[in-house]
């Protein structure tokens, strides 16, 4: 039976569905999203790499020929392929990896890791308000308070507008910090290089596992191969997540050191990490596909682009008395602050009437809207999207501000 009204059937038994202002989706390629209802919408929220890339296309259906899924138990050529080119991708010392199903996972894996580097500690540190994925640990980074109380490890965040605090938190009680380059209302700039070496001098000096969390600005959001390109540091784990599996399929990727991960895993132990069908073959595919078009298509330097044509057409938008308190565009990580939780809804509701789709609001910054297209759209799909936002804010001011 096929269900009439499949948002309602989703309502009625799906824990969690999702908002109501996405449409029913049966098309995807690019940004481009085509509804049940026969529109079309573009796709400013999902942030992945984007449907539909014809090389990526040619290589999962080829391995989806061959073998798809498998156990963990078995190898494969593609596996092979994806974690040296994950070698090759990171910086070193970074070159095992472990390949999982989500972003999430692969964060949950690293702070495993931490835990497993340092039995005794018990904090992991980050910023407040920054999304840290769905697991248990995630959610208490991202809620700055532990879900589950009897957790292996206790989160802390410090307060978004003085991250300069998290440097005085390091201590040799200190599990992990997790840290993105950047982040929906955190602009790259805010971090400045000084605080990046002082935070990879002090987590050395304690043994603190620094972990770089690029779920959402790797590979190439921020217009570099990674957004540890910026930092000038090398962190003790990277964590990247679904754009490697091109909008196709669920990957997760936490890569580390060869001496770091020894530490932990290469005997017994009771905590390490498993994924049953993860690091199968038509992810494994996926990865490699991945990084190899973000060289062929020079996907850093799309985002660059992305960039140039987000200032341009959102130049003057922001002001400090207005709807827009502030905008930011790095790469093609786009967002503005609104002047409250309110207006941000009313604009995330004005775009979803525009039929462009941006990401919900979110916990820690209910008043930032953030713009995301996928990271192989066409160019001039991704400037619809930015004066689709434009007419939007413009719409959320006065009659008499917009004669003026």
């Amino acid at each position: 039976m096929t269900p009439r009204d499949p948002v309602a059937v989703i309502r009625r038994h799906q824990i969690s569905p999702p908002s109501a202002q996405g449409p029913v989706v049966i098309g995807l390629s690019g940004a481009r999203l085509t509804a049940a209802d026969g529109t079309e919408w573009l796709d400013a929220a999902t942030g992945g790499f984007g449907s539909g890339h014809p090389a990526v296309l040619a290589a999962l259906r080829e391995q989806a020929g061959r073998v798809a899924l498998s156990s963990r138990i078995l190898l494969s050529r593609p596996l092979a392929k994806a974690v040296q080119a994950l070698s090759d991708f990171v910086p070193e010392p970074l070159t095992v990896s472990y390949l999982c199903n989500s972003g999430a996972e692969a964060l949950d894996s690293a702070l495993k890791l931490a835990k497993g580097l340092h039995p005794e500690r018990r904090r992991v540190l980050g910023i407040a308000g920054e999304d840290f994925g769905s697991l248990t640990h995630g959610q208490g980074l991202a809620l700055a308070g532990s879900p589950v109380p009897a957790l292996p490890l206790q989160p802390f965040t410090v307060p978004a507008a003085e991250p300069n605090t998290l440097l005085g938190k390091l201590s040799s009680e200190t599990a992990a910090v997790v840290v993105a380059p950047a982040a929906p209302g955190r602009p790259l700039a805010k971090l400045s290089a000084h605080w990046w070496r002082a935070l990879r001098r002090q987590c050395t000096q304690y043994g603190v596992l620094l972990v770089l969390d690029e779920r959402l600005t790797g590979p190439a959001r921020l217009g570099h191969g990674l957004g540890s390109e910026a930092l000038g540091i090398v962190p003790d784990a990277v964590v990247l997540g679904e754009s490697l599996g091109a909008d196709a399929v669920p990957v997760g990727v936490m890569v580390t050191s060869r001496t770091t991960y020894d530490r932990v895993y290469a005997g017994r132990n009771p905590s390490l990490h498993g994924s049953t069908f993860g690091a199968n073959p038509l992810s494994a595919a996926a990865v490699s596909a991945v990084l190899r078009a973000l060289v062929d298509d020079d996907l850093a330097g799309r985002q660059q682009h992305a960039e140039i044509a987000a200032r341009h057409v959102l130049d003057g938008v922001a002001d400090p008395a207005g709807p827009v308190r502030e905008f930011c565009a790095d790469g093609s990580l786009v967002w503005l602050r609104l002047a409250d939780t309110a207006t941000a809804d009313a604009l995330r509701a004005a775009l979803a009437e525009r039929r462009v789709l941006v990401r919900p609001a979110s916990d820690g910054a209910p008043d930032v809207v953030t713009v995301l297209p996928p990271l192989t759209a066409d160019p001039a799909d991704v400037r619809e999207i930015f004066r689709t936002v434009r007419s939007a804010t413009d719409q959320l001011r006065s009659p008499v501000e917009v004669l003026a």
